[in-house]
């Protein structure tokens, strides 16, 4: 299991240098399964407890500068588009309109999707 450090080096040293990070990981000799497995260790922990390490850096050796010491922080910086994966929920909302229409929603819906759902009601 990699540390939270080196998961945030890796990251940080494939966006600066622009190299897959396959590459950095053979460099390295870690292989991919146990770099995505401390990284998705480190994103559900994050995901668990949002506000622990809140606006926390770290001095990292490779790049000779500051990082977040989130690795959320840190994809999301370098992947802006990209959402992270969020799990969905099966669950059935009903919902009557203001001109007395009802609604129902059924399925998986995850958080996001909720929020827009209900915004737009």
């Amino acid at each position: 299991m990699l540390s939270k450090e080196e998961v945030l080096e890796i990251i940080s040293y494939c966006a600066c240098h622009k190299i897959q990070r396959s590459v950095r990981l053979k460099e390295l000799g870690i292989t991919q399964w146990e770099f995505y497995k401390s990284r998705r260790k480190y994103l559900e922990n994050e995901k668990s407890h949002p506000h622990e390490e809140s606006g926390s850096f770290i001095e990292l050796g490779s790049v000779g500068g500051f990082v977040s010491c989130s690795v959320t922080e840190m994809e999301k910086s370098i992947n802006p588009g990209r959402k992270l994966h969020t799990a969905s929920e099966s669950m059935t909302i009903e919902c009557q309109t203001s001109r007395g229409g009802m609604v129902r929603i059924n399925g998986k819906i995850s958080t996001e999707l909720l929020c827009a759902l209900v915004k737009s009601l």
